[in-house]
């Protein structure tokens, strides 16, 4: 029984990449539901993605809206069913920088706080100061710290959603995190 139980321990990770790997397959072979499982497993994630990158809750959801269409569209190319979440947080992406484009400039930040409690100002006043410097970030930089600190997406993956070399992946977040540092601190002095 505990070798059953370690067993399961050890796999439980993998079993969840699996499980959209197999969402993947039963999307391309058309089986009813899967586009649904799949968008219920990765709405979150996406949703964070892209408020990250818009900033906005209504575009957000009209650009997972498209996103997913073109998904349920572009399947069959789809040649690895394993790679389904980085192919999935590309055309997120893409999606999202297309209702930037059609736009024609940046996105409005909509803050929609709920008065806090005086034991929550300072909290909230971080928060709102976090915000405001992020929303000052290049849409190239917001995308990087976006995809690594939001989704929590390994350099690899970055890479792969991004469609550049590793080491340029690296170098864009750095680059993003110390215009963020510098930014923030220029905020915190107003």
């Amino acid at each position: 029984m505990s070798i059953a139980l370690s067993v399961a321990a050890v796999s439980s990770q993998p079993a969840k990449e699996e499980s959209l790997a197999r969402l993947a397959e039963r999307l391309q072979a058309r089986e009813a539901g899967a586009l649904e499982a799949l968008i219920e497993r990765t709405q979150s994630a996406c949703s964070r993605l892209a408020v990250s990158i818009l900033r906005d809750p209504d575009l957000s959801r009209d650009a997972l809206q498209e996103a997913y269409f073109v998904v349920f569209q572009r399947i069959g190319q789809l040649r690895d069913c394993g790679a389904i979440k980085s192919w999935l947080f590309r055309i997120v992406t893409h999606c999202c920088h297309d209702i930037l484009r059609r736009r024609g400039k940046e996105v409005a930040v909509e803050a929609e706080l709920v008065a806090p409690g005086p034991d929550l100002a300072d909290g909230v006043g971080r928060q709102e100061k976090i915000r405001a410097t992020f929303a000052q970030l290049p849409e190239i930089d917001r995308t990087a710290l976006a995809l690594r600190e939001v989704c929590s997406m390994s350099y690899e993956e970055m890479a792969e959603v991004l469609r550049v070399p590793l080491g340029t992946v690296r170098s864009r977040l750095a680059k993003a995190r110390q215009r963020f540092i510098e930014k923030f601190k220029g905020v915190q002095n107003d």
